[in-house]
């Protein structure tokens, strides 16, 4: 590697907390488009560890979509794109759920473990949350959901009991049967967004790798996340290319 592991731990310090490359840049005297690869470089290896080995969760699982924006950020719009361009912090065009949004589906498991990941285009139907949970929902699972009947199917497909939490005698969401704890992962996926002032779409979930890693993470992260990018099951040597063109999100 061109750097050594001191530069790479402050890359992925600085990835961990959202510091925008341009921080990143500044502090350690390299050029943007050198931050930007090392950075997706790791983004990479954090994706392909929970393609390997995919996070489980179990007890008390809460699952909910959020939705923000899709984004071509840092592209040109395409001639005869079906949009206008945006500027940051513009909103869609249209009201509600609709076509402008990514769905990004989302689970955590009440004591620590979390996942996410964009599938579809506006809301997620029983095949992408079966696509995105059919392997990662534990035989010991109880799943609280706020109704969406797309996650009812997880009930047949993973054999664990469905809670809607909407039909709790009319509680509105309290006592044990609730998604706060999904709902603070949502914010904390959107407040992250916010931060980087969008994510381009086709990134996305490299992204949602990283803010599952880190949710309500109370642990040191950085030499964690410096082994899993060296570790051999990981090309560390990726190319330009490969950080452009690997695992994209097309939807």
């Amino acid at each position: 590697m061109l750097y050594g592991e001191a530069v790479w731990k402050q890359v992925i310090r600085d990835t961990v907390s959202g510091r925008p490359i341009g921080r990143t840049v500044a502090s350690l005297g390299i050029s943007h488009s050198t931050a930007f690869h090392m950075r997706h470089k790791i983004l990479l290896s954090l994706e392909g560890a929970e393609s390997r080995e995919p996070t489980v969760l179990d007890g008390v699982c809460e699952l909910d979509d959020t939705y923000v924006l899709e984004s071509l950020k840092g592209s040109k719009l395409p001639e005869g794109f079906w949009r206008k361009p945006r500027k940051h912090g513009a909103k869609a065009q249209k009201r509600g759920i609709s076509n402008e949004y990514l769905g990004i589906c989302t689970g955590v498991q009440r004591d620590g473990k979390a996942f996410s990941m964009a599938v579809t285009r506006a809301t997620p139907g029983k095949e992408d949350v079966i696509s995105v949970f059919g392997n990662r929902i534990g035989s010991e699972a109880l799943i609280l959901c706020d109704g969406a009947t797309s996650y009812a199917a997880l009930g047949e497909k993973c054999e664990c009991p469905v809670k809607n939490v909407c039909e709790d005698g009319g509680k509105g969401g309290k006592g044990f049967y609730n998604t706060n704890t999904a709902n603070n992962f949502h914010s904390f996926i959107k407040g992250r967004y916010n931060q980087y002032r969008g994510v381009a779409t086709k990134y996305l979930n490299r992204y949602n790798a990283l803010f599952s890693k880190v949710f309500r993470s109370d642990d040191e992260l950085t030499d964690e996340l410096y082994n899993i990018f060296m570790s051999n099951d990981t090309p560390r040597h990726r190319s330009v290319y490969d950080v452009k063109a690997l695992n994209l999100l097309d939807i």
